[in-house]
């Protein structure tokens, strides 16, 4: 099957406005793309981090005349991302339930293309566009991913179509309390990508904690960056983590920042990071049979506050059985 190959390099934040997305956080690769050759460039490579695909819009008649991608943020709010194409066309809207995610496209294209069929982790959406075209396609996130926007071409109409995609992500059961100040903004980290587990924390530190980050390794093998929480001072300590190895708690001293911390995990402690301040110990620990997922706390400058999110080290997601809506 012919397919033409486009891998963009553009920035979804040229197009943010007020009712479009926040600042982006979350890197993504793209697929290859389907279609013809006219129209402009666009790609969706950066998302919201831990935001999730809510609906998906596809304006469709003789052809699909545009498509759009509709999030929601981990604190409850919905976002619009771009519309790319024409003004044209009838829309579908496809609602994604909390634990589905897209994971191919396929359809017939010609000059433009003609109809797009939507493939999920659960189901298969209806064939919306047009009857005609003269080559089939189908495009597939690699596995372990899940799609999160669009890349291809688009004028009046949808010339060309592909994913961008980003790992597979799962929701974390809870967090721990913190300990530290009550500075600098709140952070959690919310969502994780599915299947994966912590293999490094990078630490830097000086007088206080300056940052803390964790680096996940996918079921495939490859390394996905988790944000870093914190201030680019101090000196860079990472922790790496054997294979059959968790994070079960952290402990330090905190006063106005985390002072120093001590990662604690099911084989050891590692050594004490950070200065001798601090006014108060703590020691924070995950529930038996949890393992540590990611941070949450309070940073700008320095690390003001820590603590730990974690889920169950057998969970697996939920699955509903539901359909999709269109109106």
């Amino acid at each position: 099957m012919h397919r033409t190959v486009s891998w963009i390099v553009m920035a979804l934040a040229a197009v943010l406005v007020a009712s479009s997305l926040p600042a982006l956080a979350q890197s993504a690769g793209a697929t290859q793309t389907a279609g013809g050759s006219g129209g402009a460039a666009f790609s969706d490579l950066d998302v919201p981090q831990g935001a999730r695909v809510l609906e998906v819009h596809v304006y469709s008649g003789r052809y699909v005349d545009a498509v759009q991608m509709q999030y929601v943020l981990p604190d409850g709010r919905v976002v619009t991302g771009p519309r790319h194409g024409g003004p044209g066309g009838t829309l579908s809207a496809f609602r994604l339930d909390s634990d589905e995610a897209i994971v191919a496209l396929s359809g017939r294209f010609g000059q433009y293309i003609d109809s797009i069929r939507i493939h999920t982790s659960k189901r298969t959406s209806p064939l919306l566009g047009g009857s005609g075209g003269r080559q089939d396609y189908r495009i597939e996130v690699p596995a372990d991913n899940q799609a999160v926007g669009f890349t291809g071409r688009a004028g009046n109409y949808l010339d060309a179509i592909g994913l961008t995609y980003v790992p597979r992500m799962t929701t974390v059961a809870g967090f721990t309390k913190t300990a530290g100040g009550t500075g600098g903004q709140q952070f959690a980290d919310r969502q994780v990508p599915l299947g994966a587990r912590i293999s490094q924390v990078r630490i830097r530190t000086g007088r206080y904690v300056d940052s803390i980050q964790a680096v996940y390794t996918l079921p495939g093998g490859s390394l996905y960056e988790g944000p870093l929480y914190g201030g680019t001072g101090g000196t860079l300590n990472v922790l790496e983590l054997a294979a059959n190895e968790y994070i079960t708690g952290i402990s330090g001293r905190a006063g106005n920042y985390v002072d120093s911390i001590v990662v604690h995990t099911n084989r050891r402690s590692f050594p004490a990071y950070g200065g001798s301040g601090g006014r108060q110990a703590f020691r924070l620990e995950v529930p038996a049979g949890n393992q540590a997922l990611g941070f949450t706390g309070r940073a700008a400058r320095y690390l003001d506050a820590i603590g730990l999110g974690y889920a169950p080290r057998a969970a697996s997601p939920g699955r509903r059985n539901t359909r999709f809506r269109i109106r």
